[in-house]
């Protein structure tokens, strides 16, 4: 079992559909919005009904702004800024970590090692800089799950 970090991931949703593209079929599994607003998810990957691979992703999404606005002080002005962002059509998720593959498959392996995308929206790197600075610990945050899923039989 391989443990693959792949730091080319900047847009999370078109990851997961190019692997799609790939024939693979994505299970969002466990997923957690954690107190820094982050999110931390653990998508199946399978291929022909079989697991092939795990995937561990920490990554932000659009409702980051919302912390960033200022309304974030007032609930009822926060949750204001949530409602405007649901409905504006903006959506996406962008990883602050890098993204984790567990596999056997090699010819997943090569494919996630060359994969390389652009942040969704104009801002996107700047987004991620404040999230880092603002949590310097985030590393640290995808590291329990992996360890958990390498003792999964993949």
């Amino acid at each position: 079992m391989r443990v693959i970090e792949v730091s080319g991931v900047k847009n999370l949703d078109l990851f997961i559909k190019k692997l799609s593209d790939l024939g693979l079929k994505i299970e969002l599994g466990p997923h957690v919005v954690l107190e820094d607003h982050s999110e931390l998810a653990v998508f199946k990957v399978l291929r022909n009904g079989e697991l092939e691979a795990y995937i561990v992703a920490h990554y932000i999404t659009q409702y980051y702004r919302a912390v960033l606005s200022e309304s974030y002080s007032n609930d009822s002005a926060f949750t204001r800024e949530l409602l405007a962002i649901k409905y504006s059509g903006e959506r996406w998720s962008i990883p602050v970590n890098h993204v984790y593959v567990i596999t056997n498959s090699s010819t997943l392996v090569d494919y996630v090692k060359e994969y390389r995308d652009e942040y969704p929206v104009p801002d996107g790197e700047s987004l991620v800089d404040t999230y880092r600075s603002r949590n310097p610990n985030y590393k640290s945050i995808p590291r329990i799950v992996i360890g958990r899923l390498v003792d999964t039989e993949v």
